[in-house]
């Protein structure tokens, strides 16, 4: 990743909101509604908090980590939050069972109203913060995040557990999951993205083919198929030695490639189902032609205006454990600053 000291941070809401309920709800005991809200407002504070003050970076993992980075050279110019609103509307033209998965799963339906009062909630906060919220009605978190992304001229780092984000990595993106603590950059991209087999061993493929990697292979968490007979580690194996495409135009080659036959994927190929599934994950995938759509950000954008004592008085209100106050609110005196000296950008 190109590195002038300075970065945007773009921040995926929703994933962070779920990652922090999942996160907070046992040892909060939240059983309740308004606990699960709680649980959940915290844990997006948290991750919104840590990623700012350490500035993308993990943790450091030793006591009072959260606040050990203020010294690093590295300055965060911005940061940005989207969140999705109402439903995939442009997606499910496309595919209609996009995602519809998770709305039939009785958990997710359960705790689904929890996480959108805290996002609410978190939303509120963000009008005191020197942040913007990227949100727009039935458009996904995924492209508003895309779209800051590439608009950008200097260095981008998005956090999100969503590997969706690994397609736009390149020398100045670079992706931050929390989970896994990991930064993939275009270094280490090989490395954190390759699939391993069962003896661990790992099918690395080019950067520029992840987004066919992810078409060939599907997203059961979008409940999104993939190609019959391609898994995530077939997909790798195949994208190592050619583009996709080669092989629909070259039904032979998978065998070569593979050192094997493989009935499902060959007879997709020769039916046409394999290009056209391609094709329809491709357009529900592809992140850089979505955020083609997004010319302009004004109509999805609201801009936060510090305010450091309704800050303050927020953390003592909710009780904010985890939170490492003094170094937040310093990170975030900072923000200001360099927001206000980029002319409010």
């Amino acid at each position: 990743m190109c590195d002038t000291g300075r970065v945007l941070l773009v921040l995926d809401g929703n994933n962070l909101a779920w990652a922090g309920f999942h996160a907070l709800r046992r040892p909060m005991g939240a059983h309740t509604p308004e606990r699960k809200q709680r649980a959940a407002l915290l844990g997006l504070a948290q991750a919104v908090f840590g990623a700012l003050v350490r500035a993308g970076e993990p943790p450091d993992g030793r006591p009072g980590a959260q606040g050990r980075l203020l010294d690093s050279p590295r300055a965060v110019t911005g940061l940005a939050i989207a969140f999705d609103a109402g439903r995939p509307v442009r997606r499910r033209a496309i595919f209609p069972a996009y995602q519809t998965g998770r709305e039939s799963d009785p958990a997710f339906a359960e705790n689904e109203p929890s996480i959108l009062a805290a996002i609410g909630a978190f939303i509120e906060l963000a009008a005191m913060l020197p942040i913007e919220v990227l949100r727009g009605e039935n458009t996904e978190a995924d492209d508003l995040i895309a779209a800051r992304a590439l608009a950008e001229d200097g260095p981008v780092r998005i956090v999100s557990t969503d590997r969706d984000f690994l397609q736009l990595v390149d020398d100045r993106i670079s992706v931050y999951s929390p989970v896994k603590k990991v930064v993939i950059t275009a270094e280490n991209f090989a490395e954190q993205t390759a699939p391993r087999d069962a003896a661990g061993r790992p099918t690395a493929f080019p950067r520029e083919r992840y987004l066919d990697y992810r078409a060939a292979s599907g997203d059961a968490s979008d409940d999104l198929p993939g190609i019959p007979g391609v898994g995530a580690l077939t997909a790798a194996r195949l994208l190592a030695e050619a583009p996709l495409d080669a092989y629909f135009e070259e039904p032979g080659r998978a065998a070569g490639v593979l050192g094997r036959r493989n009935a499902k994927l060959e007879a997709a190929i020769a039916s046409g189902e394999a290009r056209a599934v391609a094709d329809r994950n491709r357009a529900l995938m592809d992140l850089r032609a979505a955020a083609a759509g997004f010319p302009s950000l004004e109509g999805f954008r609201r801009v936060g205006r510090w305010d450091a004592a309704g800050f303050r008085a927020w953390l003592e209100e909710q009780r904010a454990l985890g939170v490492e106050r003094e170094a937040t609110a310093a990170a975030f005196e900072r923000l200001a600053e360099a927001t206000e000296a980029a002319g409010g950008r």
